[in-house]
């Protein structure tokens, strides 16, 4: 298995990719053939396939920047579909990509590029226009996010191709490199499939495992997480998720979502079934801040009025169970309780400042937070 970081980050962006061809003649074989359908967003789940298959897109880039930045990929000047990502967080600003899927707005982002922030904002590549984007759902473990841009219409919409790309097929990932506010691309060869990877985020001890992924040997950078890859067609083949450096900073290799599972996510979201994984709507919340001590979840924060107030939470606590699930760091708290909705009742054991031990329940309240 791989280690690797994700593709996103505070401050710099969640990184995305959206393939675009390296080669001019690549470029130019983009052209299109034909405008592309779209469709309303109860329909995108069960037709999308049907709508794309076969299309070209019209893609331009510029030559490759050469200045020394982060990113010196293609500056990419049209991209269908193709969406810039803004994020407000506790820890800050993020930035990534995303894209759309149907005209009236419904789109797709990684979850790390989302998880967390209180506002997103997104902005339409190829016009500039800006919309405010609303999480329907997410699958922590895919690291899938599906959104609603509001009050949208008449939106270009990404092309896809759901078969599989083979190793050797030259891809590129576009996106919004180091949150620069323009698309870049890179480019590179399917090298694996069905790839796992540990990737890492800004967050201390903060891991997830990621499966079933496409690695390229596209340059992705900070930024381009949730843009597509895409095929030298021009169509999406996945969702750019991560990336993995080798001896030196000039090696790396990015892992995509293939866009099928992707799309599967989007159905699961719409449909309105929950699994173990899909959370959709708003998450519950005790209203804590939490910190990793000494290998525990420390109370650092409560809010006034929250469940956590009500229950008897204070600053200085330490939580050690959710619904008897061990609880042994800040981020595994959030896991248990970001599964749970609003409304919903949970069992809370923790340990007081003084050491004395605690047990109540708590009636979670909506998450200012996705």
């Amino acid at each position: 298995m791989v280690a690797g970081f994700l593709a996103g980050a505070i401050l710099a962006g969640g990184v995305g990719t959206f393939a675009v061809q390296e080669i001019q003649e690549a470029i130019e074989a983009s052209q299109p053939r034909a405008a592309a359908p779209v469709l309303d967003g109860d329909q995108i789940a069960q037709q999308l396939h049907l709508a794309h298959d076969g299309i070209r897109v019209d893609w331009e880039a510029d030559p490759p920047i050469a200045d020394g930045g982060l990113d010196e990929g293609h500056r990419v000047t049209r991209a269908p579909g193709v969406l810039m990502v803004d994020t407000l967080t506790l820890r800050g600003m993020g930035v990534g990509t995303g894209m759309v899927l149907s005209q009236d707005g419904l789109a797709v982002t990684n979850y790390h590029v989302v998880e967390d922030s209180s506002e997103v904002t997104v902005t339409v590549a190829d016009t500039g226009r800006r919309y405010t984007a609303v999480v329907l759902g997410r699958d922590s473990r895919h690291d899938v996010a599906v959104l609603q841009l509001e009050e949208a219409g008449g939106l270009t919409t990404v092309s896809i191709d759901e078969q599989m790309p083979r190793r050797g097929d030259l891809t590129a990932a576009v996106g919004n490199g180091g949150g620069q506010g323009y698309l870049t691309a890179v480019t590179g060869e399917v090298t694996g499939l069905d790839r796992s990877i540990m990737a890492g985020s800004e967050i201390p001890d903060d891991y997830s495992r990621l499966t079933g992924l496409i690695e390229t040997e596209a340059d992705v950078v900070p930024g381009y997480s949730g843009g597509p890859l895409v095929n030298d067609d021009g169509q999406v083949v996945g969702v750019t998720t991560a990336a993995s450096r080798g001896e030196t900073a000039r090696e790396v290799d990015g892992y995509a979502i293939p866009i099928t599972v992707a799309l599967g996510v989007v159905d699961q979201v719409l449909s309105g079934e929950e699994t173990e994984t899909v959370s959709i709507g708003v998450d519950g919340a005790l209203g804590i801040m939490v910190s990793t001590v000494d290998g525990a979840a420390r109370i650092e924060e409560v809010t006034e009025g929250s469940a956590a107030e009500k229950l008897g939470l204070r600053a200085g606590d330490t939580v050690l169970r959710v619904d008897g699930e061990e609880v042994v760091s800040s981020k595994e708290l959030a896991d248990l309780v970001n599964d749970r909705n609003a409304g919903d009742t949970v069992t809370v054991e923790w340990r007081t400042s003084d050491g004395e031990p605690r047990q109540g329940q708590a009636v979670l309240q909506e998450a200012v937070v996705n």
